[in-house]
């Protein structure tokens, strides 16, 4: 075989990684409840067919299809929350925890509203239905649905469950293959302390200790960069 064949199948090797990667995909992880990529949240044919119509996106731009094709598979914008967001080691998602789980609940359809317990998967489910898909469903997505969108969905079961966040990472990654990033881990563990509350007051003006903690260590690290947390992620639209 020579180099330039060699060298063919190397590359044909990387861009079939490459297309696997970000092909759209979702994964139900309760009923009701699904997670994926970018990529999916403006897959018609995808979101029709898992029922979705409601989106959570934490993405750091918006992207110019959720106006067209996500709109046409029946997401309306009032059912699609977007959070201008980084997967990075300083980006505070605590402080859109609530609000987004908040949402949720308000998109829920029957069979999320009802979740009292984690599924108990047996031999005959598949893994992309626990429990069968219901009529209706939310899909929380980041760019590649690893470490920010599993994050929302683990603080959101913590909260609905008020379980603790490594039995419900335990139960997310048996789902599905994901891996929070150090920073979300950490604030997964504060929500659990705060109890899936940041704030002191209904202000929201004094954050509570565990939170104050993550927030003093953040403002360090943004310092040490010569940063302060508000520079612009990205450009508002993609």
């Amino acid at each position: 075989m020579g180099e330039n064949t060699v060298g063919e199948n190397m590359e044909k090797v990387r861009n079939k990684k490459w297309e696997m990667a970000f092909a759209a995909r979702v994964r139900q992880i309760v009923p009701g409840l699904f997670l994926g990529n970018v990529e999916a949240s403006y897959k018609r044919e995808l979101l029709q067919e898992n029922h979705i119509n409601a989106i959570v996106s934490l993405t750091d731009a918006r992207w110019v299809w959720w106006n067209t094709t996500t709109r046409e598979a029946g997401v309306p914008a009032h059912r699609h929350k977007w959070i201008q967001c980084a997967d990075s080691s300083t980006q505070d998602l605590l402080a859109h925890m609530s609000s987004i789980c908040d949402f949720i609940d308000q998109m829920a359809s029957p069979a999320l509203s009802s979740l009292s317990s984690l599924p108990v998967e047996h031999k005959h489910d598949t893994k992309d239905e626990p429990g069968g898909s219901p009529p209706e469903a939310i899909l929380i997505h980041c760019d590649l649905g690893i470490s920010r969108s599993p994050t929302i969905i683990i603080a959101y079961l913590m909260r609905k469950l008020c379980m603790h966040q490594a039995d419900v990472l335990e139960f997310v990654q048996s789902r599905q293959r994901i891996k929070p990033s150090p920073n979300f881990t950490r604030q997964l563990q504060v929500w659990e302390e705060v109890g899936y509350e940041v704030w002191e007051d209904e202000d929201k003006t004094v954050p509570k200790a565990p939170y104050k903690a993550y927030m003093e260590d953040r403002a360090a690290l943004l310092a040490n960069r010569g940063l302060t947390g508000n520079e612009p992620l990205a450009p508002q639209n993609l």
